[in-house]
């Protein structure tokens, strides 16, 4: 059923539905009606972990997950029509195409931007970037880590939020925003060496014991200041708190040593090492709950379709997702189900790519906001969907496929995260560092109001 603001209002309708209710409410006690809060939000709780997987750049909608035919489309992409309404470039995600049972495509998503900096920050963060807030909003990743820290067990050493790879993107790796730096990610970077996380000799576990009783002693009145001042301090101690549980976990070095050959199953690349980190981080359910990973170079604005470009990229992130995929399908819990029964998967990119023929002279695609696509899987996701439908050029969004009468935003992605956690995406903070409160889900977007809510045909 739709919700009237489910049909955008700009600021100058907002100010005229405003004039109206203000009008209206005085005429209230002669109708006998009366106001009601909203009923409050039943998140879905159906997952413990999300791993998203996103595409630098902007991925071209039209020749990977929405693929539209035409004069310019390679003729090795070895286009089939796998399940009715499903044409996929073979030769690009072979791997991929094995599945889509267990996942599904959604075609209806649109961004607020086209510009990567802001739109990349949209991703993260499910806000529009504001210079004067933008180090004050948390990420995503760290909102659902600080929800977490409660249900966090004894037992539990690994931070709550693990990034991987994010160096490359324009709008950086968001941090905790104004909560505890507890919240913040902890980013690896897979091209360096893993052995850093690990400390195995007993003489280098003396030592580093030795030094980090030092270390507290040294600045324990710091440690212990609750003044605003002392925060940057408590910050530090909060990171050195967790690479000290990291390290000294012997559960810690199995996670992050690759052997080669799932190194090269997954398809020695970084994002297929970070596919690789981000399967042990599930299985080994040790406080990690929110995984981002970063896959760079989709940004094709000249010769996409060489070798170097979407064919390189694709072969990269086709054996990573696919075998991902594959192994949280295939490993159990104790209990019976499965780790992807417990993961909710997402694959996107900050926004979609110009639409019909490539462009002249340079023969790529442009940044396009208008329509992209994206793939969801586990969490209770119902496989082989397809949600959504773009004009035959893949310019527009023509079917939503939601019951709502627009397109899906960062908001809705954001919020279905959100509930799948078990966290009530209509929640406020107060007290921020600005004075103004904290929206988990932030109703008035980047340019007009909606109404955000969960991607419901996902979960069937």
């Amino acid at each position: 059923m739709s919700h009237p603001l489910d049909n955008f209002l700009t600021r100058r309708q907002l100010f005229r539905a405003g004039a109206t209710t203000v009008g209206a409410y005085s005429f209230l006690p002669l109708t006998g009606t009366q106001a009601r809060a909203a009923q409050p939000v039943k998140p879905r709780g159906s997952a413990r972990f999300v791993i998203w997987v996103v595409l630098d750049g902007g991925a071209s909608h039209l020749d990977t997950w929405d693929l539209k035919e035409g004069p310019w489309t390679p003729s090795d992409f070895d286009v089939r029509e796998i399940q009715p309404g499903l044409k996929w470039p073979m030769g690009l995600f072979p791997q991929l195409s094995k599945q889509l049972p267990n996942s599904a495509i959604v075609r209806s998503l649109e961004a607020w931007d086209s510009v990567h900096g802001r739109a990349q920050y949209y991703v993260q963060s499910a806000h529009a970037l504001n210079p004067a807030l933008h180090k004050e909003i948390p990420s995503v990743g760290s909102v659902v880590a600080m929800e977490w820290q409660q249900r966090r067990r004894s037992t539990d050493s690994l931070p709550s939020y693990v990034a991987l790879n994010v160096t490359q993107t324009q709008a950086g790796l968001l941090k905790s925003g104004f909560l505890p730096a507890l919240y913040s990610p902890f980013h690896i970077q897979t091209q360096t060496s893993l052995s850093a996380y690990t400390v195995d000799n007993a003489d280098e576990k003396a030592e580093f014991q030795r030094r980090w009783a030092l270390l507290k002693d040294f600045d324990a009145r710091l440690r212990n200041d609750s003044s605003l001042q002392a925060k940057a301090y408590r910050d530090y101690n909060d990171h050195y708190e967790s690479a000290v549980r990291l390290l000294s976990d012997p559960r810690t070095a199995p996670l992050f040593s690759l052997p080669d050959d799932e190194k090269k199953r997954y398809g020695s690349t970084p994002v297929g090492d970070a596919c690789l980190i981000a399967r042990n981080l599930v299985e080994a359910d040790s406080g990690t709950h929110f995984i981002f990973i970063l896959h760079p170079g989709w940004d094709h604005h000249s010769d996409i379709y060489q070798r170097k470009n979407i064919y390189k990229q694709s072969a990269e992130l086709d054996p990573a997702l696919s075998n991902l995929l594959q192994d949280l399908a295939t490993r159990k819990r104790p209990d019976g189900k499965s780790l992807l029964d417990e993961t909710l998967v997402i694959s996107t990119g900050e926004f979609g790519r110009t639409p019909g023929h490539i462009t002249q002279g340079l023969k790529g695609r442009d940044h396009y906001q208008y329509a992209f696509s994206g793939l969801f899987a586990g969490g209770g996701v119902k496989g082989g969907q397809i949600i959504g439908k773009t004009s035959d050029d893949g310019a527009k969004v023509l079917d939503a496929g939601w019951g709502v009468k627009r397109s899906i935003y960062m908001e809705d992605i954001a919020t279905t995260i959100y509930s799948v956690m078990g966290i009530d995406w209509r929640k406020t903070i107060k007290g921020t560092p600005s004075g103004r409160d904290f929206y988990y889900i932030e109703p008035f977007a980047s340019q007009k109001m909606i109404v955000s809510r969960e991607i419901e045909p996902l979960f069937g």
